[in-house]
């Protein structure tokens, strides 16, 4: 009967061995537990030490911990400041500063190489973990991702200096932009893990900042022509000139050669006889932008509509002042969608 017993204990202790893997509980702490540089060589390997009521608390306590000290060795590595101002030679000012950004915790869980060696389980049931990210593994791959990024930044901005002057140059340059932000957190998260690899980058086109500095720049040399069509005064062109103006786009004479593209607009008014006691002026207006060297309508836009009052001429008034207020609140941000999202 003794034997038996044994046996069945020792088939119980080995079963929850295997329940836990390779966690251990007593009542001293391993060397890894309070002194993990002891083990493990900090020049290779990053290392955190997580806590919790259980294995998975543990890993993610270890990992918070391990964000902490890429973010710390980012401040470290990376410059925290740096400033340019001053003016290009078209007279546009390239005064900005920014800092680098640093990660956020959560964003440790997308870097690979990460592993859990050990565990350790407390007399009182705490669990411990350590968290090892090799830094020369995971640095080279972040030092791939980011020459990825680099080399479509970098298209990016020769495509719009051979299109200067067009949307798809400055949605080229949108894309830059928010590519090398993509780039930047890449950049600091190599800081963090592997200085001598990221001393070692240089980028050809600067910063996230200095491409943002062309795409504001691009915007300039996109001219607008505006020809509209019936428009008593002039009142609609100026009210078009003004979006563009206001969006950093350059506005136009219709004769201007230099253009490379044209609002091509048309307002209509007549009279409507619905009663006695009011005069009524409908108004449709129309307005295209085009692409001048091929004749596309790139965006189009219209509206309709009618205003009334006891003459027909304070109508057409009433009517224009509606335009313009309609072109301002609703023409504006369609259009902006447009400058936005302009290369297909």
């Amino acid at each position: 009967m003794s034997k038996i017993k044994l046996v069945g204990g020792f088939a119980c202790v080995l079963l929850i061995m295997i329940v836990l893997g390779c966690a251990s509980a007593s009542s001293v702490a391993p060397e890894w537990v309070t002194e993990p540089e002891s083990t493990y060589n900090s020049k290779e390997y990053l290392l955190a030490v997580g806590s919790g009521d259980n294995k998975k608390d543990a890993e993610s306590d270890a990992l918070s911990l391990l964000a902490r000290s890429i973010q710390q060795n980012v401040v470290a590595t990376t410059e925290s400041s740096k400033t340019f101002d001053g003016n290009d030679n078209s007279g546009f000012n390239t005064n900005y500063d920014y800092e680098g950004t640093v990660i956020a915790a959560s964003s440790i869980k997308d870097i690979p190489g990460v592993t859990f060696p050990q565990t350790w389980i407390a007399k009182n049931g705490t669990v411990y973990t350590l968290a090892l990210l090799n830094r020369q593994e995971a640095g080279k791959y972040y030092r791939q991702k980011i020459a990825d990024l680099t080399a479509v930044v970098e298209s990016e901005i020769v495509f719009a200096d051979r299109n200067k002057g067009s949307f798809a140059a400055l949605t080229a340059l949108q894309n830059a932009v928010e590519t090398a932000q993509e780039n930047q957190l890449y950049l600091d998260t190599l800081a963090g893990i592997n200085s001598s690899m990221y001393h070692s980058i240089s980028l050809d086109y600067g910063s996230a900042q200095a491409v943002e500095v062309l795409a504001a720049r691009q915007k300039e040399h996109i001219v607008v022509a505006v020809d509209v069509e019936g428009d008593s005064n002039g009142r609609i062109a100026s009210v078009l000139e003004d979006i563009l103006s206001d969006l950093g786009l350059k506005a136009a004479a219709s004769s201007d050669t230099s253009a490379a593209y044209l609002f091509q607009g048309k307002v209509t008014m007549s009279q409507l006889q619905l009663d006695n006691k009011y005069e009524y002026a409908r108004f449709v207006i129309d307005v295209d932008l085009v692409e001048k060297a091929s004749g596309k309508v790139l965006f189009p836009y219209s509206k309709n509509g009618r205003e009334a009052h006891v003459s027909y001429s304070e109508a057409v008034q009433r009517a224009y002042r509606t335009l313009e207020s309609t072109l301002k609140k609703e023409f504006t941000p369609q259009f902006l969608s447009f400058v936005n999202s302009s290369a297909e």
